[in-house]
């Protein structure tokens, strides 16, 4: 069952989905995803996903929809009251299903959207580390940009975002230079390489800022090798740390609840996870969308 409780704003053509599990208490995503769609004149879609037992059929009495539409309204309209902060139109719906991670990407597919910003924590149900081989595929093909927010008092202040380069750490650039200009935030640019690839790794970073419109961040060249321990070296006196997915897939490894390293789980700050999709689910997404990609 969906339900749309509020018109979109047919005119924007960015479209920004966050899934809540409990729109109480996830006010953060809310102000992520608003600020990020508002950046391009977007729209915001928030979803609440209601999962019920696989026992419970779907259509079991109106009385009982009627109670989780009334639930569900309640907690939208806390969404919301804190999207009317930014200048992002919401929409919002409510799903019942008895899936949940399937469903985000039904949802992103149905309104066609370019970004999805999801909680990330195991207090929700798709985070929940299953590891069936066909959701572990559905993982794989990406429809979108994805971003998975670890909050642990969500502050975008000051980023660090480390970078090897490739698409998922230009994903996390664009979301860096849109929260400095939303919100005036420093960003700290760090590089890992061998101590024997200095001077390249200075010649890259330096590069690599000014094409994303960063040069004037602080740029960390760090010659230990040690990507893991860097991180949480440079982290220690940032609010925010932007991480790019791994080559084998940020959304697979959450579905077989392997997501991330010691050194994310250890960080004290926020971490944003960012992906996109694969060249081949790219591809995809261009022949099923109704409007070119940039």
């Amino acid at each position: 069952m969906t339900e749309s409780t509020v018109e979109p704003d047919g005119s924007s053509e960015y479209h920004v989905l966050v899934p809540l599990a409990n729109p109480r208490t996830e006010q953060h995503l809310i102000e992520l995803a608003s600020t990020l769609a508002a950046d391009r004149g977007g729209v915001v879609h928030a979803v609440h996903i209601v999962q019920v037992p696989d026992q419970t059929p779907l259509d079991r009495g109106a009385e009982r929809l009627e109670r989780i539409d009334a639930d569900s309204e309640k907690l939208l309209e806390r969404a919301r009251d804190h999207a009317a902060e930014y200048d992002a139109p919401l929409e919002t719906t409510t799903i019942v299903s008895h899936r949940s991670f399937e469903e985000v990407f039904d949802a992103a597919r149905t309104h066609d959207v370019d970004l999805v910003v999801m909680g990330w924590g195991g207090d929700r149900p798709w985070t929940a580390g299953r590891a069936e081989g066909p959701l572990d595929e559905v993982a794989r093909d990406l429809p979108c940009d994805f971003l998975m927010l670890k909050d642990r008092g969500y502050d975008p202040s000051r980023i660090l975002l480390p970078t090897a380069g490739g698409p998922d750490s230009d994903l996390g650039a664009e979301v860096a230079r849109t929260l400095r200009s939303a919100t005036g935030a420093s960003i700290d640019l760090l590089h890992v390489v061998d101590e024997s690839e200095r001077e390249a790794g200075e010649r890259f970073l330096t590069e690599w800022a000014a094409d994303h419109d960063i040069g004037d961040a602080v740029l960390t060249v760090d010659t230990s090798g040690d990507v893991e321990g860097a991180i949480a070296r440079e982290a220690a006196d940032e609010t925010l740390v932007i991480v790019g997915a791994t080559e084998r897939g940020l959304l697979s490894r959450l579905v077989r609840g392997s997501l991330v390293s010691d050194v994310v789980d250890d960080l004290e700050c926020s971490v944003l996870l960012a992906e996109r999709p694969t060249e081949r689910s790219l591809r995809e997404r261009l022949f099923g969308r109704s409007s070119d990609e940039e």
